[in-house]
């Protein structure tokens, strides 16, 4: 019943921290008023929704080394449910119980949260190719400090690999447009929790904290959406889409050697 283990290939990386603020310090740049000037279709989104979004990402996907210890093994948790959906069922039990208690929509919300939850889970995959590029590189200490680092790096993963995390982020953020839907995905997994709870000794308190990350995830997403329009949601979701193919391409004109 537990989900296997599947911790981070580059948590105990002697560079991870230093890695983690160089990402960092590429995501503050790359949602600064500065640079978003190249974008002016996207102009009319507020600076307050721009702020939220980056502090999501900083605070969800990547979080500064301290955070990304402790939350270690809640995402080992979470991304063994996310990658064995069989897990969730084991918990929820009867089908139509479910349904009863959720309605006949039930089965795609939780395959829809388990969906949205899964760039979660992909974000870190990404990281350790980002880390096996550093690996390879002459100095990889001194390389870190360079202004260029990230771009350097970003350009040596493979385009699939890059356009299947950007469309994972997407979908993440994407499922916030459907609000009567996230609200449901949320109620099942505070349910699947509180059964988890009441079954103690076959759960351990890894796997309920990974639960617990999975539900403060889509919540505090959904406070940065629930106040927007449809259309709102759909400008920022083109310009987080938009913004990070165009770091992507440039990162390769400029750096990729073959």
């Amino acid at each position: 019943m537990k989900p296997k283990k599947e911790t981070s290939k580059v948590l105990n990386h002697p560079l991870f921290p230093a890695f983690i603020s160089m990402y960092q310090k590429s995501l503050v740049f790359r949602y600064s008023k500065e640079n978003l000037k190249q974008y002016p279709e996207f102009l009319s989104i507020p600076e307050k929704t721009i702020h939220e979004l980056l502090d999501f990402f900083l605070e969800y996907l990547y979080p500064n080394y301290e955070k990304r210890k402790k939350l270690d093994a809640a995402f080992d948790a979470l991304s063994g449910f996310v990658n064995h959906p069989s897990k969730i069922w084991g918990i929820l039990g009867n089908l139509a119980m479910s349904i009863f208690r959720f309605g006949k929509h039930f089965p795609m919300a939780l395959k829809a949260g388990l969906s949205a939850l899964h760039s979660y889970v992909t974000a870190h995959s990404f990281e350790e190719e980002l880390v096996l590029a550093l690996d390879a590189k002459e100095n990889p200490k001194e390389f870190l400090e360079s202004r260029e680092a990230m771009e350097k790096l970003i350009s040596s993963v493979e385009k699939s690999k890059a356009d299947a995390f950007r469309n994972d982020v997407g979908a993440l953020f994407g499922i916030f447009s459907d609000k009567e839907l996230v609200r449901k995905i949320i109620l099942i997994m505070e349910d699947i929790l509180v059964r988890m709870e009441s079954k103690s000794s076959l759960y351990t308190t890894d796997d309920k904290n990974g639960i617990s990350l999975g539900v403060s995830i889509l919540k505090e997403g959904r406070k940065i959406f629930d106040m927007m329009t449809k259309e709102e949601i759909s400008l920022v979701l083109q310009a987080i889409d938009k913004i990070e193919e165009n770091f992507y391409q440039t990162a390769c004109e400029r750096f990729r050697t073959k």
